[in-house]
């Protein structure tokens, strides 16, 4: 068997290093992800890791933080990072693959050779079955402190990544400007990387393509919609480990409200309340995990999601290009498209048509 890497999610190359971040204005959190050990793809699996105890400012202080999450079994940070590659002479075995975890994608193209991606926690899984070992180095090379545990039977070692880096599609400046953090209104969304193998075939994008996102300025209402998009990796700040004074949340404030003197009345008073209530169970002696009860679902929270590019297809029919879709939820999805069709045009051409239609041209 024969096993080519093919793409791996890499940074989003509109995002500068942590000095050029700062001067644009972005968000000194998420700069730090370029503090992290190792490339972009474990920076991106500490930093989701991080995002959910709000402790991202410790970003590479330990150097065991992936393994660790993963000795413990919190593996869900290292599925936002994606490897796709190419198999030859392996039979069906690839389709055996497929039966074994239902979370990757394979693709057959002929002749012997198929196309199968998955994100690390896949790979991770196949590797403890003792399945697709042939792919283990390639995989070693991407992200190391994930696959600490394995070792390497093939002579040569991982060999590092500057023998099998796959070719990268190039973007122009006019590209890199639409790619940057959009906001709207308290709502940041940033593209932090991407995989996109060079296949010309919109259909074999589509299910080899992903794309991970950091939501930060919404409502909990927004990511309970959200997570309901099953075929996806979400890492959300916890409010069972996040103290609310740590966090310093905010009140969402719908449109409908935010246009009601009284209504927003209403609504920070009871969010002071909650507040106050809050501080006092916590000074009771009440855990988190339990204060957090008296949240309401305006709380403000981050999260980073992944999705393949077929099910953010799915993701924006439902929530970006449909008017019925609540407005928040509605917002994040039609600055996702944006980003998605401006680094996979082919693949998200009839949802920016339906959008611009819906929403741009009426």
């Amino acid at each position: 068997m024969q096993v080519e890497l093919l793409a791996y999610t890499q940074q989003n190359p509109a995002l500068a290093s942590e000095v050029q971040a700062n001067s644009r204005g972005l968000p000194s959190d998420l700069a730090t992800i370029w503090r992290g050990c190792g490339g972009f793809p474990e920076q991106l699996i500490e930093y989701a890791g991080r995002v959910c105890y709000r402790s991202t400012h410790r970003m590479g202080t330990a150097p065991e933080f992936i393994a660790a999450r993963v000795r413990e079994g919190h593996e869900d940070i290292i599925e936002h990072v994606v490897v796709t590659v190419r198999v030859r002479d392996a039979g069906d075995q690839p389709m055996r693959w497929r039966l074994a975890n239902r979370h990757c994608e394979v693709s057959e193209l002929g002749n012997g050779e198929w196309i199968v991606s998955g994100n690390a926690r896949v790979w991770l899984d196949f590797f403890r079955r003792g399945i697709a070992l042939e792919a283990l180095p390639l995989l070693k090379a991407v992200a190391p402190a994930v696959y600490s545990e394995l070792e390497l039977e093939q002579a040569g070692g991982d060999g590092g990544l500057d023998a099998c880096s796959p070719a990268q599609g190039s973007f122009s400046s006019a590209d890199l400007a639409r790619l940057g953090p959009r906001e709207c209104g308290p709502m940041r969304v940033t593209l932090l990387g991407f995989t996109q193998p060079l296949l010309s075939d919109p259909e074999l994008a589509l299910h080899h393509g992903s794309a991970t996102f950091f939501f930060e300025g919404i409502s909990r209402a927004c990511t309970h919609q959200l997570v309901r998009h099953r075929l996806a990796s979400f890492s959300q700040e916890s409010q069972r480990y996040t103290d609310l004074s740590k966090g310093g949340w905010k009140a969402i404030v719908p449109p409908a409200v935010a246009k009601n003197e009284a209504a927003v009345a209403e609504l920070q008073e009871f969010w002071a309340m909650a507040e106050e209530k809050y501080a006092r169970l916590r000074a009771l002696g009440i855990r988190k995990e339990d204060a957090r009860f008296l949240l309401p679902n305006a709380a403000e929270t981050r999260i980073v999601t992944t999705m393949n590019f077929a099910a953010w297809s799915h993701f924006l029919w439902l929530r970006a290009v449909d008017k019925a879709a609540q407005w928040e939820i509605r917002q994040l999805g039609q600055q996702v498209l944006e980003l998605l069709y401006a680094i996979a045009p082919a693949v998200f051409q009839e949802h920016w048509h339906v959008y611009r239609e819906k929403f741009q041209n009426g």
